[in-house]
This record gives structure tokens, C-alpha cells and sequence, in this order.
């Protein structure tokens, strides 16, 4: 389909519907009726127990500590995602399919707006407006970036009232590469599935097909696929519930200090992803781990030290620096003992004694001239106290 064809489609008669609705029935589709007209919903419910979880009132209070929120439960949180007419953000791009998942009633409840014609658009934003107020926090994937900002956008056009604007939103995108990313060499949902929660999907259709398949809904009334977007919306929202869970199990793991029952190859990451949240865990489980997962990574080595001296932990950090050399642990004691305790011969030591062996401390060559110029600016100050 040409750039023609796909902007004609747009300037469909609102009041005549392009589709054949007997794919809509098929599918378990059924007609809801809104102040703005009408449109289509698709419901799926799973037993909570398919889910592997016990209660539906559950909190994921692990998950809320490490992102600093309010705690909340399971069953105040809507599993929100959007397929669309489009791969990019743009103010042109419709949803055309917006699925939310829910507990209720010891079940798990996908419920799908589909707008059949872009004239239903008011009605599928009414609906799941009066759906998403009932919750206390959005949970999506990637929507922080895609799916939410589309979301306000169409709601802004519109002029359509409701949508929560202020409620809080989980983005499982952000924990997953934060300590996947350099893991895994992707960290997208069909892959999270596959290595975190062992779920392989079958036909399933790629995302970047879906806007076509839509285009050729609108301009024949009906394509085979559409199905297939359903199904892969569906799944999309119940893996989110499985992957909130993973995290909040995890997470759980590292607060209550079960560091042993944490894959080892994750403390590294996971490390990096608690010095800004909870600098206290991530000196436990560095020490836990060992020093040896700071070695040949000068960033954690740094956010070590820093962690340590944050906490009031001077002389441990002190003990730290001189037991592992290298670059920025020469400077933080020549710091020291400048600064602090006002010995200049000693820290002109540490600075004279790190130029001379740079090379032999780092074989990156933009880290040794960095702080050969640093250091060489401290030994003039030095000299210039000392006289």
C-alpha cells in the first residue's frame, strides 16, 4: 500500500463502517455503547492460578521500595498497551487496538477496545478513561516513551476527558535493561519472555507488520491478521503481569539480603542499578560479592568509594584505597591527606608515585591522560604549599 492509499484512508466517511464484522464475532468480539457512540471490545479471562499467583491483593512492595512509590497491590494496578497505526510517536498516529488487563473476582481480565473506523476513536478513549480511573498505577512496557505519550495525545485531540493523566506508571523497559542490557543482546518483551519467564510464542506476528495490517483493514474491510494482533496484544499484557512479578521476586531477593539465592552473573548490574536507590544494599552486596566485581570496571569502582564515603565509612574507604591500586584510588587518598589531614608530603607521594606507574595502572589511554593532567595540576598545587 502506497503513502496515497494509507492517507485516504483517513478521509473515510465516519458514518459508514469499512469492516466486515463477521471476523469481529468470530473473535468474541461484542458491541459496547458510550456517550460518543459505539465501538468493539474483545474479553479474555485466566484463571489468577495460570499466573502463578496466590493472591491478587498481593503487594509488590520490593518493586515500589526499589523505584521509590507508594506501595501498592496487584489488583490496583491496569496492564496497559497499545497497537498502533504507526511505528513512531507522531501526532498522526492512531491506536487503533488498546488493551488493558486487570484483576478482579480471583481472575485476570484482558479487555481490548478495537475502533473499527477512526469516527469511534471518541469512544474507544471514553471507555478505557472510565476503565483506567478505577486503578491507582499503570503498568506498561516501553510506555513511558511510546505508548503513554501516543495515549495523552489522542485524548488531547479529542478533547476527550478522563484519562488519568497524574497516576503513576511502571515501566518494566527501564529495570529490564538495567540489568540486562549488557546480558542479553536484546531486552525486548518476546525476549524477556523467552530467557526470564520461559515463554516461547508461536505464529506470533511481528510488531512491525501491524500498522499494514491495520491499513489493510481500513481499506478492504478485512485482513486475516487482525486476529493475530489481537492475540499478540493479549500476550503482551500477560507477561507484563509475570515480568512485574519476576522483578518484584527479585527485588525481594536483594532487600531482604538473600544475596545467595541471586544469579551471580547479575551482581554487577544489579549493583549499578542500587547505588542510586539504595546506596546501602549496594555496599552489602558489593561486599558480598567481592571486590573482585570491581576490577577492570572503573565506574563501580567509583561508585563504590563514593557509596563509602557517603555513608560516613572514611576509614573503610581509606583501608579500600589502599589495598586496591589504581588511578582513582591514588587520587582519593592523595585527596585525602591534602585536604583532610593537611600532610602534603604524603599526598604529593601518592600523586608523584601514580604518574610514574600510569601505564602500568590502566591501558586506557583517555583514562591515563585524564588523570595525568589531573594529578600533574595537583602536584603544582602541592609543591606551591610545601615551599
Amino acid at each position: 500500500m502506497n503513502l496515497k492509499d494509507k492517507l485516504n484512508i483517513y478521509y473515510t466517511d465516519s458514518g459508514k463502517p469499512v469492516t466486515d464484522s463477521s471476523w469481529i464475532q468470530d473473535a468474541g468480539g461484542k458491541i459496547i455503547t458510550t456517550p460518543f457512540g459505539q465501538t468493539i471490545t474483545f474479553v479474555q479471562q485466566y484463571p489468577v492460578a495460570s499466573l502463578h499467583i496466590d493472591d491478587t491483593g498481593t503487594d509488590i512492595a520490593a518493586y515500589c521500595a526499589m523505584h521509590r512509590m507508594e506501595p501498592i497491590t496487584l489488583d490496583q494496578c491496569v496492564f496497559f498497551d497499545i497497537e498502533t497505526t504507526s511505528l513512531s510517536s507522531g501526532t498522526g498516529n492512531y491506536a487503533f487496538l488498546i488493551g488493558l488487563g486487570y484483576f478482579s473476582e480471583n481472575k485476570f481480565t484482558v479487555e481490548q477496545v478495537f475502533m473499527r473506523q477512526y469516527g469511534e476513536e471518541p469512544a474507544v478513549l471514553f471507555h478505557c478513561a472510565e476503565r483506567l480511573q478505577k486503578f491507582k498505577t499503570i503498568v506498561t512496557f516501553n510506555g513511558k516513551t511510546f505508548d503513554i505519550p501516543i495515549i495523552k495525545t489522542r485524548y488531547r485531540i479529542n478533547r476527550i476527558q478522563g484519562f488519568p493523566v497524574s497516576m503513576p506508571v511502571i515501566d518494566l523497559l527501564k529495570p529490564a535493561r538495567s540489568i540486562f542490557k549488557s546480558i542479553y543482546a536484546s531486552c525486548s518483551l518476546k525476549s524477556l519472555e523467552e530467557l526470564l519467564l520461559g515463554i516461547t510464542r508461536t505464529d506470533d506476528i511481528p510488531g512491525y507488520q501491524i500498522p499494514d495490517v491495520y491499513f489493510t483493514y481500513q481499506q478492504t474491510g478485512y485482513d486475516p491478521r487482525l486476529t493475530a494482533v489481537i492475540e499478540h496484544n493479549r500476550i503482551d499484557i500477560t507477561s507484563m503481569v509475570l515480568l512485574l512479578v519476576f522483578f518484584n521476586s527479585l527485588y525481594t531477593l536483594i532487600h531482604t539480603k538473600q544475596f545467595d539465592q541471586v544469579p551471580t552473573h547479575l551482581y554487577k548490574n544489579i549493583a549499578k542499578h542500587l547505588y542510586s536507590r539504595n546506596i546501602q544494599l549496594f555496599i552489602e552486596l558489593i561486599e558480598y560479592a567481592g571486590y573482585a566485581l570491581l576490577d577492570n570496571d572503573h565506574s563501580l569502582f567509583k561508585k563504590f568509594s563514593t557509596a563509602l564515603k557517603r555513608s560516613g565509612l572514611l576509614e573503610q574507604a581509606l583501608t579500600f584505597w589502599e589495598k586496591h591500586i589504581n588511578l582513582f584510588s591514588l587520587e582519593e587518598l592523595a585527596k585525602h591527606y591534602e585536604h583532610r589531614v593537611k600532610d602534603y608530603h604524603k599526598a604529593l607521594s601518592y600523586c608523584t608515585w601514580a604518574t610514574a606507574h600510569s601505564k602500568e595502572l590502566s591501558d586506557n589511554q583517555k583514562l591515563i591522560e585524564h588523570y595525568t593532567e589531573r594529578f600533574t595540576h595537583r602536584i603544582n598545587r602541592l609543591n606551591r604549599k610545601i615551599q
